[in-house]
C-alpha cells in the first residue's frame, strides 16, 4: 500500500464525513468532491478540487478536503496531472492545518527542489532579458565569477540560505533590483542511474531551463508564477546533472517553481560547479500540462460549455497564459455565453472579470437571473456594489439568502460591512458577533469578530480571536502579522517573538519578519540572537538596505555604535537616495553638512551688483541648483534661490513659492526660509501649506503635489532667501536609469548668477544642448568615488519680456537641457520597450474593430483609417490619471477602450492597436506641442515630450486622439511645425518635425445673395463651408442643436446689431471627414448707411481688423507665431432696390506677398451687383525682420476691405449726388 493510499484510509476511517449539520459550504464542498472523485482519471476533476478548494475559509472542517485530495491522488487510475494538483492542495491544507510536518512530506512527494545557487538582476528591460546571455549560460560556469549587473551594479553567484516551505522559490526577496529584472538559479541534480525525468517549471515570467548546458525548455509569455505551467522530459546522466533556471521578469513577483517527479533523484549543491563532460545529451520531450489537456479537449469539444468553464477555472488557478491576454477570463466569458441558464458559470465568469467592472456585474446579474435563489451569486453582486460605493442595494440583495438561511456568513458580513458604510456601526458589529456565535468555527466569521474587537479598541479580546482564527487555519500569516504586532505592542514579547518565528517557518523567504524578530531580541537584552537573525537577513537579502538599516538602528539602540555605522553605511551605498537615514549618520558623526552644501551661493557678496536693477520689479541674485545623480536615475536636489524685490509687483510674484513633489517617491525638506529686511534685520518666518495639482477642469489628474511656501512678511526692498532638498526616495526609478532635466537659464526677471551643477558617477556620461548656451560656461570635474561634476555656470543673465504670439520658451529664452540618453534610437528603444505590452488587443477590441469597419471597404485602407480615427476621437473622453509610471506608460488597450477615457498616450495606443487589428501599419509618436519650442536634436531626452499621437506611413498621416472634433485630415495646429519621435518596433526611432498645413487646406467659403432695401435694410440667404482648422470650433459650437441659431445670431450680432436669423441648417456635424456647411437666412436692419442722396455699404457686408488681431505691436522682438496658414474666399450677389443703380464702386485689388495675398474685384452681372474676392495668409510664422512689412501687408488689407460701394435712386439722380 503506497504512503498515500495508507493517508486515504486513516482520513476516511476516522473522519465522520458530512455526518452532522455544517455550514452551507461544507454541502458544497461535499458535491465538489464527489465530482472530483467520480472524475478522477480526467484532466476534469482538477477543475472539481479547485471548486472545493476555494471554499477553504468557509468550511468548519478541513478533513473531509484532505479525504477527498488523498484519494484522487493515491489512485493509479488518476490522470497524472491531476493527481499532482491533488498533492498539491494536499500541501497547501496541510499547512493550513498547521500539520507541517506532514506537509514537508507532501513537499518531498512532489519533488520540489529547494536548494540553488543564485545570481542577478540583470536588465530585462523592454523584455529583452530573456534572449541576452548575461555570463551564467556559459558551458564552463565559475561560481567564483563576478558579472556585470542591472543598474550598474555587479553580481555574483550565492548559495541561496533558505529553502522553500510550499515549492515557491522566492527570488524578489534574494535579488536586487527584482524589477524588470533576469535572475539565474543553478542546481544539480544526483541520479543513481542514467534515466529519463519528468520536470514541472512554474515562473513569474518568461524562463530558460538548460540541463547539462542544453536547452531543454523554454517559454516567452510573462505570467503569474504557479506549479508546472509548462513540463518537460529529460535524460539525465548518472551522476550530477547541472540544471539551470533563467527567469525574467517585469513586474509583480520574481520567483519559480522547479520539481522533478522521480524518487531516485535528489538535489545536491557542491562547493564547486564540476565540468560539463560529454555525455548522454538531455533529448527534452514536451509533456502535457494540465490546462494543454484540457485546451485540447476543448478544441475537440468548442460547443461543452460546462468543459470550457473547466478549462477557464484551471486556466485561473495556474495562470499558464501571457497575463496581456485574459485568457482565463475570456474563456469563462465564452462558457457563460454559451450557457446563459448556468448559473455556475456566470459566477465563474464574473470572478474572472477583474478589470472590466461592468461586464462583472452583467455576468453576475445574468447568474442571479439562471438561478434566483443562488446564494453565491447575490452575495457576490452584493459585495460588487459595496466596492462600487452603492451600500444601499445590498440589503435587497442579500435578504432571500438570509431568509432561506440566516446563518449563511457570506450574506451576514457583506450585510455588516453595508451598514458600517452606512454610518451603522453598531448595528454592524451587533451582526459580526451575532455571526460569530452562530458560526464559531468559520475562519471568516472569527476573523471579522477579531476585527469589531480591534475597532473597539478591546485588545485581549482581538487577539484571542485571532488565535482561534490561527487555531483553525493554521496557515494564515495575514492574521498571525497582525496578533505578532498587537503582542508586541501590548508588551508581550515572548509570545510576540514566537508568532514571529512561526512565520518565519512558515515562509523562510519572509525577511520581514525574521527582521522584525531581531528587533525584538535586540530591544529586550538578547542582542547576540539578534545579531544571528539579522546575519541570516543578510545572507537571504544581502543588496536590500533596509536591511542594513534596521540592524543599524537596532544596533545603535543597543549600544553598539560601530556595527551601527557600519550598517547605516552599507544601506546608504546600496540606495544613496535615502534622506533620513543620511541625516541620522550625520547626526550620529556629529557632521553638520549635507551632500552639495559646500556649492551653495554667497549671495551678500552679490548684494552691491543689484544695485543696477532697480528699475526691475524682482533680481534673481542666486538661482543655483546641485543634483546628485546616483547610479540609478535616481537623485536629490538641492536648490537655493535668493530673490531681491524691488517694488510691490516683485513682492506679489514672491510673495508665495510653490514647490512640485511626489509624496509617494520624493520628498521635500526646507533647510533655509527667510526675509532679510532692506535694514538688515531677519525675518525667519514663514507659512507651509500643500494643495493638488489636478486640473479637473481639463481631465488632468496627478499623483504630485506642490508644496505652498508663503511669506507674508516680504516687502519691497527685501531679499528672500529659500534654500530646499528634493530628494528621491522611491527604491526604484520609474524610467529604469534615465535621468533628464530642463532648467531655465532665462526667466522673466534677471539673474545676477546662474549655476547649475550635477554630481554624476563617472561610468554615466552626461550629454546636453551645447550649441544652443551661447553665454553660458561650462566645464568638467573629477570627483573622488568615480564621480564627475558638471558645472553651469552665466553671469548677469538677461531676463525675457515676454510677446503675444511669440515663439514657445525653449526658442525665446536660454534652457538647459541634460540627460543620459546620447541617441534618439536610444530613447525610442525604451519607450517601446515600456509600451509594447500595453497595445496587445482582447477579443472585445477586435469584436469592436469588426463593428466599427462594417460597411466600410476594408481594401480602402484610408477608409479604415478614418472609420477607426472617429470612433476612437467620438467615443473615449479625455481624462488623464497620470499616477506613477502612467505618466509615461499608456494604460493597456483593452481597459482604455472598456472604460472608454484616455489621456493622449491611451488613445493614441488603441488607435495603434485597432489600426493593427485592421491590418494597417501605424506607428506612435512623442511630440512636443508647438507652443513649448522647438528643442533641436540635442540632447536626446523623454523630459522634451509633453503628448503623444499616432502616425501612418503609408499616408504620412498624423493622427491626434484628443481632437475630439478634427477629422482625420485636420491635425490640430499645435500638433503642426511640432519635434516628434517617431517610435518604430525595430528601436530606429527618427526625430523630425511635423508639417504645417497648407493654406487650401484650412479653406473657408461663404457665399451670400443680399436683397437690399431702401432703408438701408437687407435679407440674405447665405451658405458657407469651413474646412480644416477652423472646422472643429464650427462643429463644437454648432453641435447641440436647440442652441444653433443663437449661437449663430450671437456670431452675427457683433457687425449687424438687431439681425434676426430666421434659419439655420449645419450639415451632418458627426461626419469629422466633411467640411461643415452652414446655410442660412436672416434680415439685416441696418445693413447699408442711408444718406441723403442715396446708400452706401461694405461690399464685402464687414470691414476686416486683420492688422488688430495678428499684428497688434507696433514692433516685435520675436518672431510672430500664428496657428495656422489659411485661406477665406466672398462671393456677394446683391439685388439693389428696385430704381436703384451702382454709382460707385471701389477698384480692384490684387496682392501677392510671401506671407499671403488678396484678391476683390467687383462686376455687374444679371442686373446684380457682385463682390467676389480671396484673402490667404500662406504662412503661420513670420520672422522679426518681416514683421513690419508683414504688418503693412495686413493693414493694406484692411484698408482694401473698409473701401465701399455707393449706389443711387436712379429718379433722384443729380449730379451732385456723390459724397
Amino acid at each position: 500500500m503506497s504512503r498515500f493510499t495508507l493517508l486515504a484510509a486513516v482520513l476516511v476511517l476516522t473522519c465522520p464525513l458530512w455526518a452532522q449539520a455544517k455550514p452551507a459550504a461544507d454541502e458544497t464542498a461535499r458535491v465538489h468532491a464527489a465530482e472530483a472523485m467520480k472524475q478522477a482519471s480526467s484532466p476534469r476533476s482538477a477543475a472539481s478540487l479547485l471548486r472545493m478548494h476555494a471554499l477553504v475559509d468557509e468550511v468548519e472542517d478541513l478533513t473531509p478536503l484532505l479525504s477527498t485530495y488523498a484519494y484522487v491522488a493515491s489512485r493509479r487510475t488518476s490522470d497524472p496531472n491531476t493527481r499532482a494538483t491533488a498533492q498539491m492542495l494536499l500541501l497547501d491544507t496541510e499547512r493550513a492545518r498547521g500539520r507541517l510536518v506532514r506537509a514537508n512530506e507532501v513537499k518531498q512527494w512532489l519533488g520540489y527542489v529547494g536548494d540553488y545557487y543564485v545570481t542577478g538582476g540583470f536588465e530585462n528591460e523592454g523584455k529583452a532579458g530573456c534572449d541576452t546571455d548575461f555570463g551564467p549560460e556559459a558551458a564552463n560556469l565559475d561560481l567564483s565569477a563576478t558579472y556585470p549587473a542591472a543598474k550598474g551594479g555587479n553580481t555574483t553567484w550565492r548559495k541561496l540560505t533558505a529553502n522553500t516551505a510550499d515549492g515557491y522559490i522566492d527570488l524578489a526577496t534574494a535579488i536586487r533590483p527584482n524589477r524588470e529584472a533576469v535572475a539565474y538559479a543553478v542546481t544539480w541534480l544526483e541520479s543513481s542511474q542514467e534515466s529519463r525525468v519528468s520536470l514541472g517549471v512554474g515562473t513569474s515570467g518568461a524562463f530558460r531551463l538548460w540541463v547539462n548546458g542544453q536547452l531543454a525548455a523554454k517559454e516567452d509569455r510573462y505570467n503569474l508564477p504557479r506549479p508546472d505551467q509548462s513540463r518537460v522530459s529529460v535524460k539525465l546522466r548518472k551522476g550530477l546533472n547541472r540544471v539551470l533556471v533563467k527567469v525574467c521578469q517585469e513586474s509583480g513577483p520574481l520567483g519559480f517553481y522547479l520539481r522533478q517527479e522521480s524518487p531516485t533523484v535528489r538535489a545536491t549543491l557542491p562547493a564547486k560547479a564540476p565540468a560539463l563532460e560529454k555525455g548522454t545529451a538531455p533529448q527534452p520531450q514536451p509533456l502535457p500540462t494540465l490546462t494543454s489537456a484540457l485546451r485540447a479537449m476543448v478544441e475537440k469539444n468548442p460547443d461543452d460549455a460546462a468543459l470550457r468553464g473547466d478549462y477557464a477555472r484551471v486556466l485561473g488557478f495556474f495562470r499558464a497564459y501571457d497575463e496581456r491576454e485574459h485568457t482565463a477570463s475570456a474563456e469563462a466569458a465564452r462558457a457563460a455565453e454559451a450557457a446563459p441558464k448556468d448559473a455556475r458559470l456566470q459566477l465563474l465568469a464574473a470572478h474572472a472579470q477583474r478589470d472590466d467592472l461592468n461586464e462583472r456585474r452583467r455576468f453576475l446579474e445574468a447568474a442571479i437571473a439562471a438561478d434566483p435563489a443562488m446564494p453565491e451569486a447575490r452575495v457576490a453582486l452584493a459585495d460588487h456594489e459595496l466596492d462600487r460605493g452603492h451600500p444601499e442595494r445590498v440589503q435587497p440583495l442579500v435578504a432571500p439568502v438570509l431568509e432561506k438561511t440566516p446563518d449563511d456568513v457570506n450574506a451576514r458580513l457583506v450585510l455588516a460591512r453595508a451598514h458600517e458604510a452606512l454610518g451603522e456601526r453598531p448595528k454592524a458589529h451587533a451582526l459580526v458577533e451575532e455571526t460569530f456565535r452562530l458560526q464559531p468555527r468559520v475562519p471568516r466569521a472569527v476573523r471579522a469578530a477579531a476585527q469589531v474587537s480591534r475597532q473597539l479598541d478591546r485588545s485581549r479580546e482581538a487577539m484571542d480571536r485571532m488565535r482561534v482564527v490561527l487555531a483553525l487555519r493554521f496557515d494564515d500569516t495575514t492574521t498571525r502579522h497582525m496578533l505578532a504586532t498587537m503582542l508586541a505592542e501590548a508588551g508581550q514579547v515572548e509570545s510576540a517573538q514566537r508568532e514571529y518565528a512561526q512565520l518565519v517557518k512558515l515562509n523562510p523567504f519572509d525577511n520581514g519578519s525574521r527582521v522584525r524578530l531581531a528587533e525584538l531580541k535586540a530591544s529586550n537584552g538578547a542582542v547576540e540572537e539578534a545579531v544571528a537573525l539579522f546575519a541570516e537577513a543578510r545572507a537571504l537579502s544581502p543588496d536590500e538596505p533596509e536591511v542594513y538599516e534596521r540592524e543599524g538602528r537596532a544596533l545603535l539602540a543597543a549600544g553598539r555604535r560601530e556595527p551601527a555605522l557600519a550598517s547605516f553605511e552599507r544601506s546608504l551605498a546600496l540606495r544613496p537616495q535615502n534622506p533620513g537615514l543620511k541625516e541620522a549618520l550625520r547626526t550620529v558623526k556629529g557632521e553638520s553638512t549635507g551632500t552639495g552644501m559646500q556649492y551653495l551661493v554667497d549671495a551678500q557678496a552679490l548684494a552691491k551688483e543689484s544695485e543696477a536693477y532697480v528699475h526691475e520689479d524682482a533680481l534673481y541674485l542666486v538661482d543655483n541648483t546641485y543634483v546628485r545623480v546616483q547610479q540609478s536615475g535616481l537623485s536629490s536636489r538641492l536648490h537655493q534661490t535668493v530673490v531681491k524685490v524691488f517694488n510691490s509687483r516683485g513682492v506679489d510674484a514672491f510673495r508665495t513659492i510653490p514647490v512640485t513633489y511626489s509624496p509617494d517617491r520624493q520628498e521635500v525638506r526646507v533647510l533655509r526660509a527667510r526675509v532679510i529686511k532692506a535694514d538688515g534685520s531677519v525675518v525667519e518666518s514663514y507659512g507651509e501649506n500643500e494643495r493638488n495639482i489636478n486640473e479637473p477642469w481639463t481631465g488632468m489628474y496627478y499623483d504630485a503635489r506642490a508644496k505652498i511656501l508663503s511669506f507674508p512678511s516680504l516687502s519691497a526692498g527685501d531679499t528672500l532667501e529659500l534654500t530646499y532638498r528634493l530628494d528621491d526616495t522611491a527604491q526604484d526609478n520609474l524610467l529604469s536609469d534615465y535621468w533628464g532635466d530642463v532648467e531655465s537659464v532665462q526667466g522673466v526677471y534677471p539673474k545676477v548668477r546662474f549655476q547649475y551643477l550635477v554630481d554624476m558617477p563617472q561610468a554615466r556620461p552626461l550629454y546636453w544642448n551645447k550649441s544652443k548656451l551661447t553665454g553660458v560656461a561650462s566645464a568638467q570635474e573629477t570627483l573622488d568615488a568615480g564621480r564627475v561634476l558638471y558645472r553651469w555656470n552665466a553671469k548677469h543673465v538677461a531676463k525675457v519680456v515676454p510677446e503675444p504670439g511669440m515663439p514657445g520658451w525653449a526658442e525665446v529664452a536660454q534652457n538647459l537641457h541634460v540627460s543620459t540618453y546620447q541617441t534618439w534610437e536610444q530613447v525610442g528603444r525604451y519607450w517601446w520597450g515600456l509600451v509594447r505590452d500595453q497595445l496587445q488587443p482582447n477579443a472585445e477590441l477586435r469584436q469592436t474593430v469588426d463593428q466599427v469597419l462594417q460597411g466600410v471597404d476594408r481594401k480602402n485602407e484610408l477608409a479604415v483609417v478614418r472609420a477607426i480615427y472617429n470612433f476612437v476621437v467620438t467615443n473615449t473622453r479625455y481624462v488623464a490619471l497620470e499616477f506613477g509610471i502612467h505618466g509615461f506608460k499608456p494604460y493597456r488597450v483593452d481597459r482604455v477602450l472598456a472604460r472608454r477615457f484616455g489621456d493622449c498616450k491611451d488613445k493614441a495606443s488603441l488607435i495603434h492597436s485597432m489600426l493593427q487589428v485592421a491590418g494597417v501599419e501605424s506607428r506612435l509618436v512623442l511630440l512636443r506641442m508647438r507652443n513649448l519650442g522647438s528643442i533641436g536634436e540635442e540632447p536626446a531626452s523623454l523630459a522634451a515630450f509633453n503628448h503623444a499621437i499616432a502616425y501612418v506611413p503609408k499616408f504620412d498621416l498624423y493622427l491626434d486622439g484628443t481632437a475630439e472634433f478634427h477629422g482625420a485630415n485636420e491635425l490640430p495646429s499645435a500638433d503642426r511645425v511640432a519635434n516628434v519621435l517617431v517610435v518604430e518596433p525595430n528601436g530606429k526611432s527618427t526625430f523630425l518635425t511635423t508639417p504645417e498645413a497648407k493654406a487650401a487646406d484650412n479653406a473657408t467659403r461663404m457665399s451670400l445673395d443680399v436683397t437690399l432695401r431702401a432703408d438701408g435694410g437687407a435679407e440674405i440667404t447665405g451658405s458657407s463651408s469651413v474646412g480644416g482648422q477652423h472646422a472643429p470650433d464650427y462643429r463644437r459650437a454648432y453641435r447641440p442643436e436647440a442652441t444653433r441659431k443663437s449661437t449663430f445670431e450671437r456670431a452675427w450680432a457683433q457687425s449687424f446689431p438687431g439681425l434676426t436669423v430666421h434659419e439655420v441648417k449645419l450639415s451632418d456635424t458627426t461626419r469629422l471627414d466633411d467640411d461643415v456647411a452652414l446655410d442660412f437666412k436672416m434680415s439685416i436692419p441696418r445693413y447699408s448707411e442711408v444718406l441723403p442722396n442715396g446708400m452706401r455699404f461694405l461690399p464685402f457686408g464687414t470691414g476686416r481688423t486683420y492688422q488688430q488681431a495678428y499684428a497688434s505691436l507696433a514692433q516685435r522682438r520675436f518672431d510672430l507665431v500664428m496657428s495656422s496658414p489659411w485661406t477665406n474666399g466672398f462671393l456677394l450677389r446683391y439685388a439693389l432696390p428696385a430704381g436703384w443703380t451702382v454709382a460707385e464702386l471701389p477698384q480692384a485689388v490684387e496682392e501677392t506677398t510671401k506671407f499671403g495675398h488678396i484678391k476683390l474685384n467687383y462686376r455687374l452681372e444679371g442686373g446684380k451687383l457682385v463682390a467676389e474676392g480671396e484673402v490667404a495668409l500662406t504662412t503661420a510664422r513670420v520672422s522679426a525682420d518681416d514683421y513690419p512689412a508683414f504688418r503693412e501687408f495686413l493693414g493694406r488689407v484692411d484698408r482694401a476691405f473698409g473701401r465701399r460701394v455707393f449706389i443711387q435712386n436712379a429718379a433722384n439722380r443729380t449730379a451732385s449726388s456723390t459724397p
